[in-house]
């Protein structure tokens, strides 16, 4: 299988075969599965997980105690890309060719409410999922050989329709048809869409960095493209099924830049790279190096913002690693990333698979990530803005469990 094709659609889509598939005769469906209800509670959280046989979302009371078994209390949801928005899921089901929008009660409940049938819209299915306002969602997407053309969808949240699509332009080269631009996580900002992702080449199996680029484009024309780019090190940024951008509370936004030899980059230094608010090109004298502090070849997979220009990340350690498959091993950790001043320190959370970067929660001042150490039990842990961290509620899935998302049900 190429490298390519394997990071895109997940390692562990093998799961899916547990799944049947069905078949659907419109775009938008209603779905009759019945309500999962939980005791009540003031809070309530759902967790998506892929476990040893199935995938399922489920809730919770707690996450800070007590403890969680998916099997006969979650709903089977198989799921490839994973995202949420006020009191909704949203889930890319690649066997089934669906994407589905869950809703959380506020009493706890889970269910189905409707599903949008992917096929031919962008033109596959959901690779990139992008919130842009309340009511709007912008899915993007492009066969594994794109040759330059890749699809896009503007979704109407308030009616979950596909109210716009077409395609648009990414770099390619005809005298290098191999190399290929991978789409990653998009922003619109000030007229513009901003869109990160990275460039492989199907012939020589390697990525190709020549510094990080980004492109820019007309919103919502999805029109003039131009590529913009920053020499600060050799990466991908925002790779698409990760949480590998943010913004801060001032409107500037912060890509994950990967450059480890086994994710998206050359093995050089992965970190931080930033483009402020209203603008649409890298702010060039800005780089944070998280591979250099950690005295480790530490390659940056995901951040979420906390605030006050503190972010928590987490790095796979690639001198552990001899391939890509080797991030199910026991190589990921938490940092401690200050945007502001450049700073990054390590938070000696137990080592993990790096599937935990996938979702992770920012609630109430405090960041929630699932660390499933190989043959251990599951956790989720709770870290604070200094990086101080404890364990709390345990997760079952009758073997491993890797959390997907964690999102917070309404209360009000």
């Amino acid at each position: 299988m190429k490298m390519k094709s394997f990071l895109q659609k997940g390692l562990f889509i093998a799961a899916s075969a547990f799944l049947f598939s069905a078949v659907f005769t419109s775009c938008s469906s209603k779905s009759d599965d019945p309500e999962i209800e939980p005791e009540p509670s003031a809070e309530h959280f759902t967790i998506a997980s892929w476990t040893q046989d199935l995938q399922y979302i489920a809730s919770a009371s707690s996450l800070t105690e007590g403890s969680l078994s998916f099997k006969g209390k979650g709903l089977e949801a198989n799921g490839s890309r994973y995202i949420w928005h006020k009191q909704y899921v949203y889930l890319m089901n690649l066997p089934q060719k669906k994407f589905i929008q869950y809703e959380m009660g506020k009493d706890g409940s889970l269910k189905e409410k409707a599903s949008i049938l992917t096929d031919g819209v962008v033109p596959n299915y959901f690779q990139s999922l992008n919130i842009v306002d309340d009511n709007t969602m912008l899915v993007l997407g492009g066969l594994d050989l794109n040759n330059g053309t890749i699809g896009w969808a503007r979704i109407k949240l308030n009616d979950f329709v596909i109210e716009a699509k077409g395609t648009m332009t990414v770099p390619y080269d005809a005298a290098k048809a191999g190399v290929q631009f991978s789409v990653g996580k998009a922003y619109v900002d000030n007229g513009k869409l901003i869109l990160g992702g990275y460039f492989y080449d199907n012939e020589s199996k390697g990525y190709i960095a020549d510094g990080v680029k980004a492109l820019v484009y007309d919103y919502p024309a999805m029109t003039n493209m131009k590529v913009i780019r920053t020499t600060v090190t050799d990466a991908g940024i925002g790779y698409d099924y990760l949480h590998s951008l943010d913004t801060d509370e001032e409107g500037n936004h912060y890509f994950v830049a990967s450059a480890g030899k086994f994710w998206t980059g050359m093995g050089g230094k992965s970190g931080v790279v930033r483009i402020k608010k209203g603008e649409a090109d890298f702010d060039k004298d800005y780089f944070v190096d998280v591979t250099t502090p950690l005295g480790k070849q530490a390659c940056l997979m995901g951040i979420n913002y906390m605030g006050n220009g503190i972010a928590i990340g987490t790095v796979q350690y690639e001198e552990l690693m001899t391939s890509v498959r080797d991030r199910l091993k026991n190589v990921g950790q938490l940092v401690r990333i200050d945007l502001k001043n450049k700073t990054v320190s390590l938070i000696n959370t137990p080592l993990s698979p790096v599937s935990m970067v996938r979702s992770p929660l920012v609630y109430q001042g405090k960041y929630y990530t699932a660390i499933s150490p190989v043959d251990d039990i599951a956790s989720i842990y709770e870290v604070d803005a200094a990086g101080a961290f404890k364990k709390g509620l345990t997760l079952d899935g009758g073997g491993s469990v890797s959390v997907q998302l964690i999102a917070p049900h309404p209360t009000k």
